[in-house]
């Protein structure tokens, strides 16, 4: 299977807003005190459709769907946390937050039959929400799809039991750690720690204290053949970790934020630019107000 892919899933922000459920584990999301909230909701629109116009621009194949106001579903522009494809199978996954629940809608997997991408269900975890059991999908897995192996920061939005399970499900080997942000949390989504392209592997090892844990990372990646890009943890603080690369061999590209982009430093963008085109997009305020960035808002139909 292939690493990465030209199309794409995407969700039109529809009642863009902070949310309050997700916010005591996720320190990304700030309040934005001097704007209203229809105002939020206007630039979050914005940016979206800013986004899948440059990524059209640049070759991706985007199928955009658009959930009902009245759900009033305030994250519902993160869709990789619900739903992941592997193959011709999809997975509906376990959420911590009760109000993103709302978010799984089986009519737009229906709707991507017209588009010609025909899946199955290969599991739905969603009853061990009634156990407190949580995955929350790409945003708590890291995929590398090429030597079929899983990572997986845990925390109590990604439970190693439930990984375990779904790496049985897809085939693949799991490999778990902690992971500790700058204040010393646990980090909630191992993808604002870790992306894994066709080409390169990007993590922040400062992230992950216990030693042995490190080294069993560090070894997997660099077996893998990818060459390594280490950030820091201030550097996921600007979401430098949760970036991905889209497109074939023959046209690849990495998107990232503008605010990541900043972040990164001149090695950095040499390893990543040596067979891709950095793109990056300007998202300040779904990245402030939803605490996710561009890889959060991209569901992969690989």
């Amino acid at each position: 299977m292939s690493q990465i892919t030209k199309n794409i899933l995407m969700i039109k922000p529809s009642s863009f807003g902070f949310n309050n459920d997700t916010s005591g584990d996720n320190y990304f999301q700030k309040q934005i005190n001097h704007l209203s909230q229809s105002e939020i909701r206007l630039k979050a629109v914005e940016e979206f459709e800013n986004m899948c116009s440059i990524l059209k621009k640049n070759g991706i194949n985007i199928i955009v769907f658009e959930n009902d106001e009245n759900k009033k579903l305030t994250d519902d522009v993160f869709p990789n946390n619900w739903i992941s494809f592997h193959g011709n199978k999809y997975v509906i996954h376990s959420m911590y937050a009760k109000s993103r629940r709302g978010e799984k809608n089986k009519s737009f997997i229906k709707t991507l039959s017209t588009h010609n991408f025909n899946y199955t269900l290969l599991n739905d975890y969603t009853n061990y929400e009634l156990e407190d059991i949580f995955l929350e999908g790409t945003g708590s897995v890291v995929l590398d799809r090429v030597n079929k192996h899983a990572y997986c920061s845990i925390s109590k939005r990604s439970s190693v039991d439930l990984f375990k399970l779904f790496c049985d499900d897809i085939g693949y080997k799991p490999i778990s750690f902690k992971s500790y942000d700058s204040r010393g949390d646990l980090i909630y989504h191992t993808n604002v720690m870790m992306s894994i392209g066709d080409d390169f592997a990007l993590v922040c090892f400062e992230s992950i204290n216990d030693k042995n844990e490190k080294i069993l990372v560090k070894e997997s990646l660099e077996k893998s053949g990818r060459k390594i890009v280490e950030i820091t943890l201030n550097q996921v603080d600007s979401f430098a970790g949760n970036l991905i690369q889209l497109g074939d061999k023959k046209n690849k590209i990495i998107v990232v934020s503008e605010l990541a982009y900043s972040s990164l430093n001149n090695h950095q963008k040499n390893i990543l630019s040596a067979e891709s085109k950095i793109v990056n997009i300007p998202i300040p305020t779904i990245q402030k107000c939803g605490g996710g960035s561009v890889r959060c808002m991209i569901a992969e139909l690989i």
